[in-house]
């Protein structure tokens, strides 16, 4: 007798036996009054712990979760624990497979809003609430990931029969195929990436394949992927990982011999070839044609001073005008200074604004050199009753001081450069979150051309942790990637080296060296493979004694920098096409609703069949 007729005759007589009791209850259904409190009486029940157990167990599942989502936290710097990435999904995996959606979607909110507070702590140093603000945002997109593992793995790896059976036969159910085991483990992959995607519209920052930032072999593939493609391969491990213990644990509760882990085994060998692969790329790279040029990079490390002073601005004014006239006794081709190093537009019209251009203009004729420097610049706004519009913009000037040509910043802070949905949000809450600006954003990626043969492809601030900025910049021309940025808001915490992290990717994704320029830190030189080459900063090597970059040491200073640039540089994949990779997860996380819906279906249809039997 197969398990469908003995479902069938299972509902026929639980059927009969409900009808039965039914017509009982009616039949000697005292008042409403008379019928005691049913809840009640179990819960006063003598040796009744079935609370006190279920309040704990969820205690500790809330106190697992919370440990494994800083877990993902200490994969980024500061800690730089690149390998736990590679398990601290585990257990929100493990915690939310077996529940109901909605559940299961509360476990990934406990585990996002782990990550998401201790991750993106760094943001007090704007104002203390923030990150009691942001948390619970970004748990959002996590708890959407978990909720899908029950509906994927019913509808994916549990038979329509099984499910219909009960819960012990799902937990028991052990003869699942590799094909869907790996489909399954690729879907939740593929639907981490969506997610990431999703958030990265307004906050590209800590994605999970930034962890191995330091893993140079293993980047190595973002030339084709991006940065999702290391996202998948993460999430791909941590889920294979959870499925070959769980299978592993079933076989021995039923005195089976333990099986292969062949969607483990396949995951691993996938990430050992993409390392092997980027270790050769690394290896066997042929150096392109190159021009060479020296930048001399001036760090001033001045306090933030958005909203400064005549005095504060005078100072900023007077510490770089310093550092640059030390510097340019080196002879280098380009000084360049980092986003709004002085706070005052340098085409403003008060006196300080004056002596800014002024003292500009005859400190670059006066040493022949080209410079390059951030400020706030000003455009006529289109509409004759409204004010100039406001941009974050990079200016070039030439030897002889004369204005050659800017670039304004495309990609906008939320809430620090703009106030998102501005017009629909109630006006107390605008005043509590508004800095009394919105910038108007750039509309072109055009390279500047810096220097004779090298076409610098600006980002601005935080630009540089958005793929497509660079990627955009590259298809217009850019043999170079040039960052002017100021992390002056965090003086003390990690935020300039996780943005160093989320840095390093554009250069493998488009192969082009990245110039870094900052006001406090990070002032450095990116290889195309990732590796920073050579920084401002430096201290000694103590096994050699000699000097080496540190790029992540804070302080006032300025060096010269030797930068290859390639010429006529071939486009990458990723240049060229961009984030198929992510498309790819899109269909991917396609394919695996459509069979979890059909699989729903198929469990319906069985169902009804069953009862339909009945009568």
């Amino acid at each position: 007798m197969n398990i469908a007729v003995k479902l069938q005759a299972r509902y026929r007589k639980d059927l009969q036996n409900m009808v039965s009791k039914t017509n009982d209850v009616k039949q000697n259904t005292p008042p409403a009054a008379a019928l005691p409190d049913i809840r009640e009486q179990k819960k006063n029940r003598p040796g009744n712990e079935a609370g006190r157990i279920r309040f704990s167990t969820r205690l500790i599942e809330v106190g697992i979760l919370a440990l494994s989502g800083m877990l993902m936290t200490a994969s980024l710097p500061p800690l730089n624990w690149s390998y736990a990435a590679w398990i601290a999904i585990i257990p929100l995996y493990w915690i939310a497979h077996d529940k109901k959606p909605f559940r299961a979607w509360r476990a990934g909110w406990v585990w996002g809003l782990a990550w998401g507070f201790t991750s993106f702590y760094w943001l007090r140093e704007i104002n203390p609430v923030i990150p009691y603000l942001i948390g619970p945002v970004i748990a959002l997109y996590t708890g959407c990931w978990s909720a899908a593992v029950p509906l994927f793995r019913r509808g994916i790896l549990i038979p329509a029969d099984i499910q219909l059976a009960g819960c012990q036969a799902e937990q028991n159910y052990r003869r699942i195929s590799i094909p869907r085991e790996l489909f399954f483990a690729a879907a939740l992959a593929g639907w981490w990436c969506v997610l990431e995607s999703g958030r990265s519209t307004m906050l590209p920052w800590n994605y999970t394949g930034s962890s191995q930032w330091q893993n140079l072999p293993l980047i190595q593939i973002c030339e084709y992927t991006g940065v999702y493609g290391i996202t998948f391969l993460l999430v791909m491990l941590n889920i294979t990982i959870a499925l070959a213990v769980q299978n592993c644990l079933k076989s021995r509760n039923a005195m089976e011999k333990m099986p292969h882990p062949v969607p483990l085994m396949i995951t691993v060998a996938v990430m050992l070839s993409v390392i092997i692969f980027g270790a050769a790329s690394i290896l066997t790279a042929k150096p392109p044609v190159q021009v060479n040029f020296s930048a001399a990079l001036v760090q001033g490390n001045i306090s933030q001073r958005r909203n400064a002073d005549n005095d504060q601005a005078l100072e900023a004014l007077d510490v770089y005008m310093q550092l640059s006239e030390a510097i340019v006794k080196g002879r280098p081709d380009i000084l360049i200074w980092p986003e709004t190093a002085v706070p005052y537009p340098y085409r403003g019209y008060n006196n300080l604004c004056r002596e800014y251009r002024s003292r500009l203009t005859d400190f670059i004729k006066r040493n022949q050199i080209p410079m390059l420097i951030g400020t706030i610049d000003f455009e006529q706004s289109f509409d004759p009753g409204k004010p100039p519009l406001t941009l974050n913009s990079a200016f070039l000037f030439d030897n002889n001081g004369r204005f050659m040509d800017k670039f304004d910043k495309v990609q906008r802070v939320p809430f620090g450069e703009f106030v998102p949905f501005r017009k629909y949000l109630p006006e107390f809450v605008t005043k509590t979150i508004d800095m009394n600006r919105d910038l108007t954003p750039g509309k072109s990626f055009s390279p500047l051309k810096i220097l004779p043969g090298v076409n610098a492809g600006i980002n601005i601030c935080f630009e540089d942790t958005f793929p497509y900025v660079s990627a955009n910049e590259a298809r217009r021309g850019a043999n170079l990637l040039l960052v002017i940025t100021n992390d002056a808001w965090y003086p003390e915490s990690c935020e300039p080296e996780q943005h160093l992290a989320n840095s390093v990717f554009r250069s493998i994704e488009t192969r082009l060296p990245m110039l870094r320029c900052g006001n406090n830190s990070a002032s450095c030189l990116i290889m195309p493979s990732g590796l920073i080459a050579d920084a401002v900063m430096k201290k000694t090597d103590p096994q050699t004694g000699k000097l080496i970059p540190d790029v992540l040491q804070r302080g006032r200073t300025a060096g010269i920098i030797k930068v290859p640039v390639p010429v006529n540089p071939k486009p990458t994949f990723y240049t060229l096409y961009g984030d198929v990779f992510l498309y790819c997860c899109m269909l991917l996380t396609l394919a695996a609703s459509i069979t979890s819906l059909w699989s729903r279906r198929q469990k319906n249809e069985k169902l009804n069949a069953m009862f339909d039997g009945t009568k």
